[in-house]
């Protein structure tokens, strides 16, 4: 069940993402949009014959991506048929990393062909650019109290649930395994909302863009896609401050592993539509005021590949994006080389760290008796439990029948290990390797364990010299 909603997390999110992408980014009605690749859209491009080479430029690009985004959608659906739950993860992490860079190929072709038509026609110009002082600093569409209400919301439901994980009360009768898992997930979700802040912030801070020479349209252009940001920003974190609510009755209430996929699913599907809905309103703005653009600015070659900008000449850290919406870092800036660095780093630990847990669900587990202490290892000691602690010990068969719901630890078949609720009982300590068939159930100074080996005869081994 849970490995079908994965994968339906997975699709739910990634067919969404990939047509926003193909639809974004490589436009048909090109002279509506302000870029056409990352290259600045411009009157010379609509001149006869000029105009004919920009359509074969983009429907070139186009038809390529649109295959790119065919043969994904294919690639995705064979993916949901991996039977290793474990490999399944890696392929898809790794397909999601090539996905997008690939998605991009299209669009760096055209960027190039884009640049060198510039040429052709006799567009050299480079670092053109203005500024607005009229209403320099003045135009503002965040409102901070909408950025900051829903958090404050969001840390008073985490307060709630640390002083429920320290075992202060219990919820009807639902109290803490003592793991501090149901606080622990609602303050990395407290955490992204917080940053939210910051970001929020520094969008509505952007230097006003200047596309005429009426200061009017300038501040009215510019207040219109601060307002966008605004708005997409203020619901983004209320619907973060909603699933940090919704989260914290689940893992109390329900299922914990079922219910977090399913608000999962629900909480990326809503930041799709908030991301979607942005998308749409910025190509409304730019449609309505590309008529009343008057000057042009020419800094197309500062954007390498039309993505990524480096501009030593200029002191931002952070640009609006060309590729995509959202913001980017400016590779020239000092501290833009740093992030760059830092953000490469997160995102080969990120993918080490799901290798390595591919590795332990194929790391077997084992139980030993050493020195009258049960030992449950797997890469190193899990559990270590003294003999003369054992209150009851029973053995058992149908470990993979058991009904186990994970508050904290590893859950990827066949190895389960970490704190869960067992049966109903919560605040179980498991060790089991679901493939074998009988496991050991033992309580040892107040807690219940689950545990058993890499095979059955392991199991009924430890189970009788503890018996004996």
């Amino acid at each position: 069940m849970n490995n079908h909603m994965f994968d339906a997390i997975m699709l739910a999110v990634m067919i969404p993402t990939a047509l926003i992408i193909y639809l974004y980014e490589y436009p048909k009605r090109w002279k509506e949009r302000k870029l056409i690749f990352g290259v600045r859209n411009r009157e010379e491009f609509k001149n006869m014959g000029t105009s004919e080479k920009v359509d074969a430029i983009t429907g070139s690009c186009r038809r390529q991506a649109g295959i790119i985004i065919l043969v994904s959608f294919v690639i995705m659906a064979l993916m949901c048929f991996i039977p290793d739950f474990a490999l399944r993860m890696v392929v898809w992490t790794l397909f999601i990393m090539v996905d997008i860079v690939v998605l991009v190929i299209p669009f760096t072709k055209g960027n190039i062909e884009m640049k060198n038509l510039k040429k052709e026609i006799g567009i050299n110009g480079r670092g053109i650019s203005y500024a607005e002082f009229t209403n320099a600093g003045s135009i503002h569409a965040l409102k901070l109290s909408s950025l900051i209400i829903p958090n404050i919301i969001g840390i008073i439901i985490w307060i709630a649930a640390l002083l429920y994980d320290l075992g202060l009360y219990k919820i009807l009768g639902n109290a803490s395994s003592g793991d501090f898992a149901v606080s622990g997930i609602m303050g990395s979700f407290l955490l992204i909302g917080i940053v939210m802040i910051p970001i929020g912030v520094m969008f509505d801070r952007f230097r006003n863009e200047v596309i005429s020479d009426d200061s009017d349209i300038n501040a009215n252009y510019s207040r219109a896609k601060k307002k966008n940001w605004a708005d997409t920003n203020t619901f983004l974190v209320w619907v973060n401050t909603a699933f940090i609510a919704f989260a914290f009755g689940a893992m109390i209430f329900f299922d914990v592993e079922k219910a977090t996929l399913v608000m999962t699913a629900i909480y990326m599907f809503l930041l799709l539509c908030g991301i979607g809905l942005f998308v749409k309103r910025n190509l409304i703005i730019e449609k309505r005021y590309r008529q009343k653009t008057s000057i042009d600015v020419d800094d197309d070659d500062y954007w390498i590949l039309g993505s990524i900008y480096y501009n030593p000449d200029d002191k931002r850290l952070n640009v609006e994006k060309r590729a995509g919406v959202g913001a980017t870092i400016n590779m020239a800036h000092p501290v833009g080389k740093i992030i760059g660095v830092v953000a490469i780093l997160v995102v080969l630990l990120s993918l080490f760290m799901l290798i390595w847990t591919a590795i332990i669900s194929k790391t077997p587990i084992s139980l030993m008796y050493r020195d009258g202490k049960i030992i449950c290892h797997q890469m190193s000691d899990d559990y270590i439990i003294p003999e003369d602690s054992v209150e009851d010990i029973v053995l058992l068969s149908g470990s993979g029948e058991l009904k186990l719901s994970r508050k904290s630890g590893y859950s990827m078949d066949p190895v389960y290990k970490g704190n869960f609720t067992v049966e109903g009982e919560k605040g179980c300590k498991v060790f089991l390797n679901l493939e074998v068939d009988e496991y050991i159930r033992l309580k040892s100074n107040g807690k219940i364990y689950y545990i058993n080996g890499g095979s059955s005869e392991e199991t009924e081994n430890i189970y009788k010299k503890i018996k004996k």
